[in-house]
């Protein structure tokens, strides 16, 4: 997804009188815990019921998600992610939905009472998963930037028709209205992100989108937010709307420009890109254009085992390195950058260049588990595994040694750990993959490989059985791993039926077969003989 500048700044503006009253308290719900203010807006001779609710609306949800902000960061593990108050309370606002307990409207002061209802813990892990998607983090950013910017805009134009006396009043007016539906759109939009996921087939979402898009229907952020997660008519519907619409920022050229590449016209998609780049304001914004061009080109990078194509790009990693470079030069503050750039240079095997990147990556970021995972499988790479498994360790550690996003971690970890010998800790690691993902057939054929190099034949036969019950059409080498150990355990019947049925998926276990010592029990048995020959 595109990426834009964070910026924050004061809030605080006055457009009323603002009474505040907070409760904490246990609700119906075990670990919950329920937020409440109450914010008054005095409004102008300028302003409707609806312009007053809408600013009301802004300003309350403010100062519920700062004050929910305030006791996370007290009271949970927030407080050691080292997030700024602000960026808490921009991270919550992609989490929590605000509810309106009560509103009076009497045309002179609009009265809103609004609560927030949440788990702080579980509140606490969201922010931690979402804080580790760049993407995502962006995004929350740039709504919580183009909310601020137009309450500012408010604000600017309630004060010029205050003082106002010439005829301009009308434009200025349906300048006013139209700043007000904008906001309302940006509030929806935050909705949307908050929304009920996929249990409901993000039915909350779509329609806190599509009102964003009835409010300010040129919103092509709303449109491209709701095709993300619509059924495939619906998304295509929204990404022609898109297209239809002139993007006039460095924002709106990202958002066709990833429109073009779900579209699969790589030729417009590479042109909005470059508007993009050349439309950006300041460095930071600059830096993130040339970076969402560069995890483009990162998809057209040649594989060894992928048919070429017409639509590749010739040297589509350097272009990309190339890119996250000139990144690199207007912001390098961001480890993401150098995140990216680092993969580019594994896939062309620079890992010295890759590592030096992940390097300073992990100096700007120490707690990012994606980092010390990167730099983990890149020294594996580099035959390091005694580093691959100190960093590795780190990730895990970071991320919590349940999280699924470690699964990785523990697989090439248990990789490293059987190239230094250390087999029941690569065991260990293998035993936890399966608690993890006990669906998963090649983590019991991992185990039960070394269980088999271990001696331990029983252990390693049932695992290899419970694999090829999980996936019937397992693989040759799961059929002939369960062949060795019966014959090691010299059962005969089952070692032929099971090497035959490895020789029949894959032929070359027939010469592995003449040459595997942990045969020798049965090599001389006329059936063994009849399969490999003498």
């Amino acid at each position: 997804m595109f990426r834009l500048k964070s910026l924050f700044y004061s809030r605080e503006i006055c457009l009323g009188i603002i009474f505040i009253l907070f409760l904490s308290s246990t609700s119906a719900f075990a670990g919950s815990k329920t937020f409440i203010k109450e914010y008054t807006y005095q409004a102008s001779e300028d302003d409707s019921r609806n312009s007053s609710r809408v600013i009301a609306l802004r300003e309350v949800k403010r100062l519920l998600l700062e004050e929910l902000g305030t006791y996370l960061e007290s009271e949970t593990e927030v407080r050691n992610f080292q997030l700024t108050r602000d960026q808490i309370t921009m991270l919550t606002a992609g989490i929590v939905q605000t509810e309106i307990v009560a509103e009076k409207w009497d045309g002179r002061l609009y009265w809103l009472k609004s609560k927030i209802m949440a788990d702080p813990d579980k509140v606490a892990q969201s922010i931690n998963d979402l804080r580790k998607d760049r993407d995502k983090t962006k995004e929350l950013e740039a709504m919580r930037q183009k909310s601020d910017e137009l309450l500012r805009e408010v604000e600017r134009l309630r004060k010029q028709m205050a003082s106002s006396n010439n005829g301009n009043r009308v434009a200025q007016q349906a300048a006013y209205d139209k700043s007000i539906k904008e906001l309302s759109a940006a509030e929806w939009i935050e909705k949307g992100h908050a929304a009920s996921g996929p249990d409901d087939h993000f039915q909350g979402a779509v329609a806190a989108y599509g009102k964003a898009i009835e409010l300010d229907p040129t919103n092509i952020k709303a449109y491209y937010f709701r095709a993300r997660i619509s059924e495939k008519n619906q998304a295509m519907s929204d990404f022609y709307k898109i297209l239809s619409i002139e993007a006039d920022d460095s924002e709106g050229h990202l958002i066709r420009a990833w429109t073009y590449k779900e579209l699969n016209q790589r030729d417009p998609a590479l042109l909005e890109f470059g508007k993009a780049i050349e439309k950006a304001q300041g460095q930071k914004e600059k830096a993130a254009a040339y970076s969402d061009r560069g995890r483009y080109y990162t998809l057209f990078q040649k594989r060894d085992y992928v048919e070429p194509s017409a639509n590749d790009i010739p040297g589509a990693l350097e272009l990309s390195a190339k890119d996250f470079t000139s990144a690199i030069a207007l912001d390098p503050t961001d480890p993401s950058y150098f995140h990216n750039r680092a993969n580019s240079y594994l896939g062309l095997g620079k890992y010295n260049l890759a590592i030096d990147d992940l390097n300073a990556g992990i100096k700007l970021d120490p707690k990012n588990a994606g980092l010390y995972s990167a730099r983990g499988q890149t020294y594996q790479m580099l035959q390091k595994p005694e580093l691959a498994v100190a960093d590795l360790s780190r990730a895990i550690e970071l991320e919590g040694p349940d999280n699924l996003f470690v699964t990785l971690d523990y697989m090439h970890r248990a990789f490293c750990y059987e190239k230094l010998g250390k087999f029941d800790l690569a065991i260990r690691d293998w035993s936890i993959l399966i608690k993890m993902q006990p669906k998963d057939s090649s983590n019991y054929a991992s185990r039960a490989d070394l269980q088999n190099e271990l001696g331990k034949y029983d252990l390693a036969i049932r695992d290899y059985s419970t694999a090829i019950t999980i996936d019937p059409k397992a693989g040759s080498s799961i059929y002939y791993g369960r062949a060795l150990a019966y014959a090691a355990k010299k059962n005969m019947p089952r070692a032929i039926t099971d090497l035959k049925k490895a020789i029949q998926l894959d032929p070359y276990y027939k010469e592995m077969a003449k040459k595997e010592s942990r045969f020798d029990a049965i090599r001389k048995h006329p059936d063994f003989i009849g399969l490999i020959g003498k």
